[in-house]
């Protein structure tokens, strides 16, 4: 259902998560999460035009999440990537009962990943660790949430 880049984009925020507030580079993220490190760069630049994380380089520098784990749902980041989205079919007056169940799923899905966030993905002992932060609706940065 996900693509290897969704996969990697979710492996990669999740061990950054775990190092928060840390800075890692991407080749201990790749060798962490066991994803290619050029294919992790090309995710990590979509990650960091969606304001989920910050990069710097030289010494001292590596990737920072942007935002507190709490504050990025597992839809910010797949949304980050690739979209949940249906495709573009011609659009009729009413929805056909296929087009509804499509939807209705599609929406179910959505709800589901914008209830997850990257804190939960961690153990119970690295969560309590963190500082709590307020939960935030919507997506990150100027992304639309796609219907």
């Amino acid at each position: 259902m996900f693509s290897q880049t969704v996969e990697y984009a979710l492996r990669a925020m999740v061990q950054l998560a775990s190092e928060a507030p840390a800075a890692s580079t991407t080749k201990q993220i790749a060798k962490k999460t066991k994803v290619p490190s050029a294919y992790l760069a090309k995710v990590l630049q979509s990650m960091r035009r969606a304001g989920l994380i910050n990069s710097r380089r030289g010494v001292g520098g590596g990737v920072t999440l942007a935002l507190e784990p709490e504050q990025v749902s597992l839809l910010d980041v797949i949304d980050a990537v690739e979209p949940l989205k249906r495709s573009g079919g011609k659009s009729r007056k009413a929805p056909t009962p296929l087009q509804r169940t499509l939807d209705d799923a599609l929406a179910q899905v959505r709800t589901t990943f914008a209830a997850a966030s990257l804190a939960d993905m961690l153990p119970k002992k690295r969560r309590s660790r963190k500082r709590a932060a307020p939960k935030r609706k919507g997506a990150v940065g100027r992304r639309k949430q796609a219907s």
